[in-house]
């Protein structure tokens, strides 16, 4: 009965799903809980959040463009992979959305 036991226990440890799960990208920060993120659902599947970290201002109206998140995540010149301006958002679960006609 022992040696069922514990092999009952390796065949669970050996073929359980946990196990076999390599999630790539779950160990960096993700840019939805930065404080420089910010959301913007189109039409509700995609989320073309912008990042207020990174942008260029327009001399004559002062108005400021702001970098796509996926665009400086991508860009090792502004956060990229790492996330290296990353700032923990103080309330993850709050996020603040831009309205459709600030773009």
């Amino acid at each position: 009965m022992k040696n069922f036991i514990i092999l009952f226990f390796l065949f669970v440890n050996t073929f359980s799903i946990e196990n076999k799960q390599f999630i790539k990208n779950s160990n960096v920060p993700l840019c939805k809980n930065c404080v420089y993120f910010k959301s913007y659902k189109f039409p509700e599947f995609f989320d073309l959040g912008k990042c207020t970290k990174f942008g260029k201002m327009d001399v004559v109206s002062g108005e400021i463009e702001y970098k796509y998140a996926y665009t400086s995540r991508n860009d090792e010149n502004c956060c990229g992979y790492n996330g290296t301006y990353f700032e923990e958002r103080k309330y993850p679960n709050i996020t603040m959305s831009i309205l459709q006609n600030e773009w």
